[in-house]
Formats: structure tokens, sequence, C-alpha cells
């Protein structure tokens, strides 16, 4: 069923729709949160987070085709919050990231190692965009620029990627 719809039985008063929501998006918002987490702990709070913030706020949210965009919104603000705490906590925490299981589901090593070395922000935009399938429009809406603008940004980041590679 698409988000439209459910957001229709969701008007209309059907909960299960809103099951339905958070079953779809749940496997890629975790994978996110694994990306920008430092512990697989650390992913999976935020991922529980990041719904627990859509189901608080989703009477405010009107549906117009952008539900993707608005999790992943509310995804990377919970990732920061997730960072910010094990930052704060005494021992260092192990990158979930590490995992053998995680890692052959992502991408391979060498590209794992070309993407450490691009600044922040072109690592974040190469994620977003082909790892995890957004769209440059969802991608704009996330981090609050113009389209344009995350279009020239990704072809930079994807120059600097080949040159690593």
């Amino acid at each position: 069923m698409r988000d439209g719809e459910l957001f229709e039985l969701l008007e209309a008063g059907d909960i299960s729709a809103l099951d339905e929501l958070i079953g779809a998006y749940y496997p890629e918002i975790l994978r996110y949160c694994l990306r920008h987490t430092p512990t697989r702990e650390c992913a999976e709070d935020a991922a529980q987070e990041t719904f627990l913030n859509c189901v608080r706020h989703i009477e405010a949210y009107v549906h117009r085709g952008h539900f993707r965009a608005w999790l992943y919104k509310i995804a990377a603000n919970a990732c920061a919050d997730q960072f910010r705490r094990a930052k704060d906590s005494a021992e260092p925490p192990e990158r979930a990231a590490d995992e053998p299981g995680y890692e052959r589901a992502e991408l391979k090593a060498d590209l794992e190692r070309a993407l450490a070395k691009l600044p922040a922000e072109q690592r974040e935009l190469l994620l977003l965009r082909y790892a995890h399938e957004l769209t440059l429009r969802e991608i704009a809406e996330i981090r609050r620029e113009p389209m344009r603008t995350v279009q020239s940004r990704l072809r930079a980041a994807l120059k600097a990627l080949r040159k690593l590679m």
C-alpha cells in the first residue's frame, strides 16, 4: 500500500495504517542510524526514538508525498542525540558499522575506506543518495538546502570519491 493510501486510512482513524508505515520504513531508518551512531545499541535506540517522535507528531504532519524525507529528518536528529550521549559516556564505543554482518550488507571494504577519507558532508550526501536511495529532492529537504546546491555538492562528492578510488 502506498503512503498516500495509508495516510487516508490514518485520517479515517485506522491506527493499523501506522503500524504498516512503521513496518515499511523501519529497516531503512535502522540502516541509516547504524551509519550515524557509534554503536548498534545507539542505532536501535535512535530508530526507536525516530518512530516514537513520528507517532507523537503524526497529527501535525501534513502528507504531501514527503513522509520519507520527514522521517529522515527525525532520524538525523535522533542520531545526533544518541551520538552526543555516547560521546559523553566514559567508555569509547565500538562503531556499529564495524560489525561483520553489517559490513557485508553495506559497502565493500575499499569503498568504505575511500568514503572515510571524504569530508563528512560529502560522505553524508553519497550515503543518503546511494546507500539509502533518497531522491535529490528528499536530500534537499533533509538538509534544508536548495536542490541545485545538493546536486552540485553531490557531483563534487562523486568526483572526489573517484579520485580516491
